[in-house]
């Protein structure tokens, strides 16, 4: 897998690029700091492209819209702005997630994973509106129906909120890739949600789930 990491603050990019070797050992990983990243920038070969926008000229949506429709590879978008309706109209041309500078490293991670597998993340801030598929109703998404789920399911649900793909979750839990689908598709029936990314989100949004000992 290709990286790219382009940014302002070359501190920060590094950040990201300790994060992406933590992450994916084996990952080709790319920096572009400074002055005016965006000059000249070749993006064709990445696979996945951390994009630092800071709050500044970088975070207009002129810019960033232009920057979105010349790359290919999926687009983490990093901003120290998160209102709402800004949150909604990066989301609105097409990354596939914007994670805000003062996240935690730890959801900043889990957060890469799911955009890694496919997903899209979204922050806290859009979880209470609808926006991009993802359809909450006053709050009552989050945690909504895990009281249903079994001990195993809610083994499952974490797994899922890491961003772990149906195989890696058969491994990590010693069961059969046949066992983990009917599981997730158990999990979506009973938490009213429509994908493995919405109910990754409720895992990653939600109090944590009790540990459990001896799964059913």
């Amino acid at each position: 897998m290709h990286v790219l990491i382009i940014g302002e603050q070359p501190i920060f990019c590094e950040g990201l690029a300790t994060v992406i070797r933590r992450l994916y050992s084996s990952a080709e990983t790319r920096v572009v700091a400074g002055p005016r990243p965006l000059s000249g920038v070749d993006t064709s070969l990445a696979d996945l492209v951390l994009f630092d926008a800071g709050g500044g000229a970088l975070s207009a949506i002129e810019v960033l819209s232009d920057f979105v429709s010349k790359t290919n590879g999926k687009i983490a978008l990093f901003s120290d702005r998160s209102s709402p309706g800004f949150v909604r109209e990066v989301m609105d041309l097409g990354v596939a997630g914007f994670i805000p500078k003062n996240m935690s490293i730890n959801l900043v991670e889990s957060a890469l994973r799911m955009i890694e597998m496919g997903g899209r993340y979204v922050p806290d801030i859009l979880l209470t509106v609808e926006a991009d598929g993802f359809a909450e109703s006053s709050g009552t998404f989050i945690g909504a129906g895990q009281e249903k789920l079994t001990p195993r399911q809610r083994q499952v649900l974490q797994e899922l909120g890491k961003g772990r793909s149906n195989q890696e979750i058969a491994r990590v839990l010693g069961i059969s890739i046949a066992t983990v689908k009917l599981h997730v598709n158990a999990i979506l029936q009973s938490l009213g949600v429509r994908n493995r990314t919405e109910a990754a989100i409720i895992a990653l949004r939600s109090t944590p789930l009790p540990r459990v000992e001896d799964p059913a």
